[in-house]
This record gives C-alpha cells, structure tokens and sequence, in this order.
C-alpha cells in the first residue's frame, strides 16, 4: 500500500506543475462556479485544512476525505453569496469496507431573474427575464492506503446555460491525505488537485444570427464561442492536531490567478462543540494593480454535533466577511452521519 502511494504522489506532483499560472491569466477560464465552495467548516477555515477534513463535506476540498467516513452520510448546505445570488449543495455517501467509500453530490447556483436585453432594449425594459443554470454533480470514490494515508478521486460534470446556448465541461479532482509526517504523530498533509478536465464550450441556437449579403438574400450563420479552459488548482497542506485544535495551512496554486496562501483554526469542546476560523491572504506581485482583488478574506464559524435518536445531526455556521467592506455572507450546512 506505501508503495502505492508514492506512485499517487509521485503522479500528482508533476502534473501541479502544469497549473501553474500567474496575473495575466485573470479571466481566461470558464465553468468559474467550480471555485464556488461549499460546506460551513471548510469554509470557516478558508480551505486552510485538508488533511483532517472527512465526509461528504471534504468532497470539495479534498476527495480522499471522503474515506474517512464509516457509516451512510448526507450532508445539505445552503450559502448566501452576495444580492439575490444562492449556492446550495446535498450530497449522500456510503462506506463499504475494505472496497471504500462512494459519494454524490450536487451542486446549484442560482443566480436570480436576469432581465433580457436585446439590441433595441439594452435596458431590459421589455419585462422578460431569464434564469441561468449553473450546476455541477459528482461522483466520488475514496479509500485507504493504510491507516495514516488515504486516497480520494472525483469525476464531475460541470453544466451551464442561458436561453438556447449550453455548455458542458467533465473534470476530475484528486487528492491524498497522509498523517504521521516526518514520524510527528498529529502532523499531516495533503495534497489535491481541482479541476482537471475538458474546456467549456457553448452551442446552441441562441449562437445562430442572421445577415443579408451582397446579393441582398439573407442567410443564417453562426458565432462561434471561445473554448475556456476550467479554473484548476493546486492545493498543498499541512495540519497538525494539538489539544483538541486543529491547525491548518493551505497554499493553492492557480492556472488562471494569482497564488493563496489559508490559514486557519479549529478548537472541538467535548467533541461536540467546534469554533473555526480563517483568513486568506493573495500573494501579489509588488507592482499588482490587484490588491483588493480577493473577495472575502475573514471568516469566522460554529458547529455543534449532537446525538438524535440513533444518528449524528451536524449543524454548522460560517460568516464570510468581505475584505472591502463590512457586508458578509452567511453559510449553513446540516449533516446526518447514520
């Protein structure tokens, strides 16, 4: 089993050098709702840890945690992005011994009614309104190399579309989760790649236009969109557990972006009591005109695990504060672990 996991790690190492990317590339990516993250403790915790994250919620952060969980799970989030805009996630899981875990889960953006503009209504004053869809679903697999390593792989579909026009990406996300590093007993890491995949492409009718040519008959012709790669990333972190906190450093490399580098921190009472919180910090270059680039930089958040008729129910809350100002963002998550 070690040796397998040296080939995993040997395999995901090479491959984040490809991601790498820098400032120039801001914007060049498509499917961006990947980035959206879901789950009230890593969010709390600013992705800052991915070593002891487990469950249905650490699908998103990192697919090897998925292994750690033993019985049925599901798991239902609903975060307040900002105005009208709402992310809700549901996930279920299940554990099968020696033959590890499987999980789905879904997630939807829903970005409100959207006035229809046209070349003659640019205001959108006709009444008309429209809603994108914004959704993606996955299929998660995890298991374990012993009992200190675990591995996590992720298949997702990432959907979109407006009126006549859709676009489809299918990405994978891989991860690992080691403890014991460098023979300290509560010292992990974790590696995890986001987001590898396919470019989105948008089609469909809404694309086709009309022109009249230079023998004055009309005829149909057709835009053709971009092809945008999806927003991967690169994910290395250290945790280290220590009188019932948890202690975590992520940096995230981007193939679209500027690098992150999470901190953050849990503390557990009596295992059923649980404050979090984290910040994120944009490593800019010294003469970036993106300083106030990162969105929300300090979160702070609460769980609490209680016992109920035979089951775990699992009640989370984050609030992102935004860097610019004082607005936040609100993020609840209800788990049932059977």
């Amino acid at each position: 089993m070690m040796k397998t996991l040296k080939i995993v790690l040997t395999s995901i190492l090479p491959l984040a050098v490809l991601i790498g990317g820098d400032e120039s590339r801001i914007g060049t990516s498509g499917g961006n709702q990947v980035l959206v993250p879901v789950g009230a403790r890593g969010i709390a915790m600013a992705g800052s840890e991915r070593v002891y994250s487990s469950g249905l919620e650490s699908v998103y952060w990192n697919p090897a945690g998925l292994a750690r969980s033993e019985t049925p799970t599901v798991l239902a989030s609903s975060m307040d992005l900002f105005n009208d805009i709402g992310v809700n996630y549901f996930g279920a899981s299940s554990n099968f011994d020696k033959l590890g875990s499987l999980g789905v889960t879904v997630k939807s953006i829903d970005m409100g009614d959207i006035p229809v503009t046209t070349v003659e209504d640019m205001d959108g004053l006709g009444g008309g309104t429209f809603r994108p869809t914004l959704s993606t679903f996955g299929l998660t697999y995890a298991n374990s190399f012993s009992d200190r390593a675990f591995f996590g792989v992720t298949g997702k579909v990432v959907y979109e579309s407006i009126p006549r026009a859709t676009a489809t990406a299918y990405a994978l996300d891989i991860g690992v989760q080691y403890t014991g590093l460098a023979g300290i007993e509560n010292l992990g890491l974790a590696l995890v790649l986001n987001n590898l995949g396919t470019d989105m492409h948008y089609t469909g009718s809404g694309l086709t236009n009309t022109a009249t040519g230079d023998n004055g008959i009309p005829d149909f012709y057709n835009l053709e969109s971009s092809y945008d790669k999806l927003p991967s990333t690169y994910n290395m972190s250290l945790s280290y557990q220590v009188a019932g906190a948890t202690l975590g450093m992520t940096y995230t490399s981007h193939n679209f972006s500027y690098d992150e580098l999470n901190l953050g921190a849990e503390y557990t009472l009596m295992d059923m009591i649980h404050l979090r919180a984290g910040m994120t910090n944009a490593m800019l270059e010294e003469d970036s005109a993106n300083q106030d680039e990162t969105l929300f930089s300090m979160n702070f958040g609460a769980g609490l695990k209680y016992s109920l008729y035979g089951a775990n129910l699992v009640v989370d809350y984050t609030m992102r504060n935004q860097s610019d100002s004082f607005n936040t963002s609100n993020v609840f998550s209800l788990g049932i672990v059977f």
